[in-house]
């Protein structure tokens, strides 16, 4: 085994910090891809905003590599990474390959605390924290896992102890069985350390097929919102639309505001009544390989029918409660509005989502009401559980109303926990009585 005594680790270890730029994807008419830099053309600018050409997400991507059962390289990784601008050689990532593994087995709560893991990845409190790769294997089916983290030893120790969240297979299977049930080898990197080096190995190893446990096949632990993967599918789930390693990419590239797929996210709520978003990618669902420009224009013309639809008449009231008015079309509504204050749809949209006041009214789809939310008779009460508190409500919508801004949510959501009888944000008991 390498010699690992702390005077031979680089003093940069030290303060490493994971980084996560935004590169994007691009493929040219010769199937190359590049990543954005201050170099970039006009031309690669309008492929890379989705004005023209076609886009390869970066899941697309591994799966492609993946089904096609080459041996995988630096360039396939770079090329899946290219979002994040991570990038790695091919002769650091064979020396990688090359070097020697730990070897941990007949695992149990002691193995964090025996001189071999000690000596070899840390400790939890170490001044120096080794990053590096792990690889959990299940000794009777042979199904892995493989993670990275820039603190090893604070990572693995959180499988020993069972703090880490119940997601995905490998945590739950490790639960029911035992870390008995497994073993694991360690991937530590200490010579000719760069930051952000474990991403490039473990997406290396996310490309293999035999990592059956991992649940999405694209590195995911970059810092910063920009980082956050979004999937849009239709709402039977069968069809992937389009997706991204970034959520920026729904609101700059598709025109989605934020509150309409963090609403979907939250309660599935469906999108113009045909699509849903989902933060993990759907096992089984076919992917549409629609460009960005024909998923643009077909979501403009599901704006217009839904915008044009007889069921789409928008009610407002007064916040005070003193006035009502209903309009035919969101047009009429915005020419009424605009007498009391310059407004646009775009705006009037973002408020009809979060349920905010709009100039001093609560403005609402008059196809997401239903007679209970108007009705005068109908009164809601709220028990917040924990504290076995109840509050009772004169409406449904002002029920709603009472968790902003802590939780912005809506009439028909309130509506659909009281009828399923699930605990609203798994705290609040969410009941609709009649006067």
């Amino acid at each position: 085994m390498q010699n690992l005594k702390y005077d031979n680790w680089p003093k940069s270890l030290n303060n490493t910090t994971r980084t996560g730029c935004r590169f994007l994807i691009m493929l040219d008419s010769r199937n190359n891809y590049s990543t954005n830099n201050n170099n970039i053309s006009k031309t690669d600018w309008s492929v890379a905003l989705g004005r023209k050409g076609p886009l390869l997400p970066a899941h697309r991507l591994a799966n492609l590599y993946m089904n096609k059962g080459k041996d995988i390289t630096a360039v396939e990784v770079n090329k899946v990474l290219a979002f994040s601008g991570i990038k790695i050689t091919q002769s650091m990532l064979d020396k990688i390959l090359n070097r020697p593994r730990l070897d941990f087995s007949n695992l149990d709560s002691n193995t964090t605390r025996s001189d071999n893991f000690l000596q070899t990845v840390g400790a939890v409190r170490g001044k120096i924290q080794i990053p590096g790769v792990y690889i959990w294997t299940h000794l009777s089916t042979g199904d892995m896992y493989v993670g990275s983290s820039s603190t090893l030893a604070r990572r693995l120790i959180g499988y020993f102890n069972g703090t880490h969240k119940n997601t995905g297979k490998l945590i739950p299977l490790i639960k029911r069985e035992g870390i008995g049930a497994f073993k694991l080898q360690v991937i530590p990197l200490i010579e000719e350390y760069t930051v952000n080096q474990e991403l490039s190995l473990e997406q290396y190893f996310l490309l293999q097929s035999e990592f059956n446990l991992n649940t999405l096949k694209v590195v995911n632990n970059f810092s910063g919102a920009r980082a956050k993967p979004l999937y849009m599918y239709t709402k039977d789930l069968s069809e992937l639309i389009y997706s991204s390693e970034i959520q920026e990419d729904f609101i700059f590239k598709l025109r989605i505001h934020h509150n309409i797929f963090s609403n979907s996210l939250k309660t599935g709520a469906y999108y113009l009544g045909k699509y849903i978003f989902t933060d993990k990618p759907i096992v089984g669902a076919r992917e549409s390989n629609m460009t960005e420009t024909a998923i643009n224009t077909m979501l403009d013309k599901d704006r217009v029918e839904v915008q044009s639809s007889k069921s789409r008449k928008v009610l407002i009231k007064a916040v005070d409660g003193n006035n009502t008015k209903l309009f035919d079309s969101i047009s009429s509504c915005i020419t009424y509005l605009n007498s009391i204050a310059p407004s646009n749809k775009t705006t009037l949209y973002r408020h009809i989502i979060s349920g905010k006041p709009y100039h001093g009214y609560i403005c609402q789809w008059v196809s997401e009401l239903t007679t209970p939310i108007v009705d005068k008779g109908v009164q809601v009460n709220v028990t917040h559980v924990p504290s076995d508190t109840t509050v009772t409500y004169p409406s449904i919508r002002k029920a709603a109303l009472s968790f902003a801004p802590e939780y912005i949510t809506t009439g028909p959501t309130i509506k659909a926990f009281a009828e399923n009888g699930k605990l609203f944000k798994g705290e609040y008991k969410i009941a609709i009585i009649s006067e």
